[in-house]
């Protein structure tokens, strides 16, 4: 997938030419950032004919499968300039608390690596025979603490690319964590609502499409029993408070716009209040937990240090 900042400029862009007349397929030609060859290949089966729901559903992997769905919904309504707009604040906001993130996770990392690679030759010391070199023990003991910390975060990184479901799972089970995990659903779910609504999707619609993209089974059972409700053609704010997946906010938020009739609106910007409350969530994880493993580390080192002069300290009583 394309970063955030690039997807971002790119929807710009895009929205900018169409606001201005310009033919779609002669949008993605002038729209810079994503490869160029990619973009021209769209460009071309647009040219021939070719639907646009065909187009997206071959569309290359940069491009997100929920952007795909979103820029469906904005072509079929007519939509799609207000749509790329959207989608452009939603990726820019999302980039720059990833960047935060990546800069204060980088100095952490280094600081494990680098223990990694010292702590072996540390082990070696012994107070009787002294420094006992071995290379097969340093990449042994080495490889054992840098290893768990890669696979992990290429776990880590496979499972949010891939959007999988044990992904909220796992966050759900670790402090902070937990609270970043429910926060960025309900930003996804806001948001999603809200795109699908401006966009001209019917409610009813715009739910089911929605929980689809968030992919939780809590929004995906709490839709199942809004069924009756949209089928009876009846409005579900009055009945989102009995979910206690939905925070309050949420529904005043939904029942508020219901009311108004400026429910796209209202969605929008819960969606962006529960991004923010999910960014500031994950950035005390990533102050908590790093600082937590340079603790942990330190006390390691520590101990190591202590063994190594305690062993000497006992050779010089025993004289």
């Amino acid at each position: 997938m394309a970063s955030h900042q690039a997807l971002s400029n790119w929807y710009t862009q895009l929205g900018q030419h169409l606001e201005a007349g310009v033919l779609l397929s002669a949008a993605l030609r002038l729209s810079v950032g994503p490869p160029q060859t990619e973009r021209f290949a769209m460009a071309d089966r647009l040219e021939q004919g070719k639907p646009f729901y065909a187009v997206m559903a071959t569309a290359p992997q940069w491009l997100p499968r929920a952007d795909r769905q979103f820029l469906l919904a904005g072509m079929q309504t007519g939509n799609l300039p207000r749509t790329l707009e959207h989608l452009s604040a939603r990726h820019a906001s999302i980039g720059a608390t990833q960047r935060k993130l990546l800069l204060g996770a980088i100095y952490p990392l280094l600081v494990l690596h680098i223990t990694a690679l010292l702590l072996p030759v540390a082990r070696m010391i012994d107070y009787e025979t002294g420094f006992n070199w071995s290379l097969p023990r340093y990449l042994i003991e080495s490889t054992s603490c840098i290893l768990p910390i890669w696979l992990l975060i290429g776990a880590l990184i496979y499972l949010a690319r891939n959007n999988s479901p044990w992904m909220p799972r796992i966050l759900r089970l670790l402090p902070i964590f937990r609270h970043y995990s429910h926060m960025q659903a309900m930003g996804n779910l806001a948001y999603a609502l809200g795109t699908f609504i401006a966009a001209g999707v019917p409610v009813p619609s715009a739910w089911r499409l929605s929980v689809k993209l968030v992919n939780d089974p809590r929004y995906t059972q709490a839709v199942a029993q809004l069924e009756p409700i949209f089928a009876a053609e009846r409005d579900p704010s009055t009945e989102l408070k009995q979910f206690k997946c939905f925070p309050a906010d949420f529904t005043a938020f939904y029942q508020t716009g219901a009311q108004s009739g400026k429910l796209d609106t209202c969605l929008l910007t819960a969606g962006r209040q529960f991004q923010e409350r999910a960014n500031r969530a994950l950035t005390q994880a990533s102050i908590a937990y790093p600082s937590g493993a340079m603790a942990a580390v330190a006390c390691i080192v520590i101990y190591i240090v202590f063994n190594v002069f305690r062993g000497y300290l006992q050779i010089f009583d025993s004289f």
